[in-house]
């Protein structure tokens, strides 16, 4: 009897565990450098680096598609957005964080330290309507405020008043739309 109930929870649990390990798919599209868009279900991998340098979308049971960034623009699915941009002359996905008259973007990478991979983020804001990307570092960040944000000077005050750091990075970029839509009305 005890073998029977040990089989038992060996079997519920390599079910569970099978069960975690299938895909996961999201609605959304891809938008292809063609300017055609495909809409389907994004496969959404177990670690989220791996976004940076590919998506799958299927469109069907027998419709797969994966697509890179030299060959796709942007990809999307439940309102988070991956653009396809050039960070050190090599041409990857990045996640948008924000976007409006200023866009925040995250690239992720991997280290090695010792027999670990880290995987680092690097930050890089972009003016709306150009496409040159300006890296945004911790020890930098209130001088891009004041270089970038300057219309909006309650903000301004509020990064130099330390209300905000580089851990409200995304908050500072949305805050900083948000009037600046207010500006254009």
């Amino acid at each position: 009897m005890r073998l029977l109930k040990l089989l038992i929870v060996a079997f519920l649990l390599q079910l569970s565990i099978s069960t975690q390990a299938q895909l996961v798919w999201k609605q959304g599209y891809v938008l292809l450098n063609t300017g055609d868009t495909v809409k389907g279900e994004i496969k959404i991998p177990k670690k989220e680096f791996d976004f940076y340098s590919k998506v799958m979308v299927k469109r069907s049971e027998d419709e797969k598609k994966t697509f890179n960034p030299a060959k796709a623009k942007e990809f999307s699915f439940e309102g988070t957005r991956f653009v396809s941009k050039q960070v050190d002359g090599e041409t990857t996905f990045v996640k948008c964080l924000s976007a409006g008259s200023l866009n925040l973007y995250e690239y992720q990478y991997e280290w090695q330290s010792g027999n670990n991979i880290i995987y680092k983020s690097e930050f890089y804001l972009e003016k709306a309507n150009t496409t040159e990307m300006v890296k945004v570092k911790s020890g930098h960040f209130r001088k891009i405020v004041e270089e970038f944000m300057s219309g909006d000077t309650a903000l301004l005050k509020d990064v130099q008043d330390k209300k905000y750091d580089f851990e409200q990075l995304t908050e500072v970029f949305q805050q900083y739309n948000d009037w600046a839509k207010t500006q254009k009305s």
